[in-house]
């Protein structure tokens, strides 16, 4: 019974360290779109630089995915 506990928490740790996707927008404010990547063609136009952020942050801002790389 002890090594089935052991063995269901070692599990429930290892499963909630999942890494999460990251995404660029542009400006620290202003942005309607992420992108999966920094070259993205509709990053093109960004004059207030890029920064990569969480994609659950980014569709938190209520954010949506550039047309480019849907």
């Amino acid at each position: 019974m002890l090594r089935y506990m052991i063995a269901l928490s070692l599990l429930i740790t290892l499963t909630s360290f999942r890494a999460e996707t990251q995404v660029f927008i542009c400006g620290p404010a202003g942005a309607k779109k992420y992108h999966y990547t920094a070259n993205c063609r509709g990053l093109s136009a960004c004059k207030h630089g890029t920064f990569e952020v969480p994609k659950s942050k980014a569709e938190s801002l209520g954010l949506s995915l550039c047309g480019w790389e849907d």
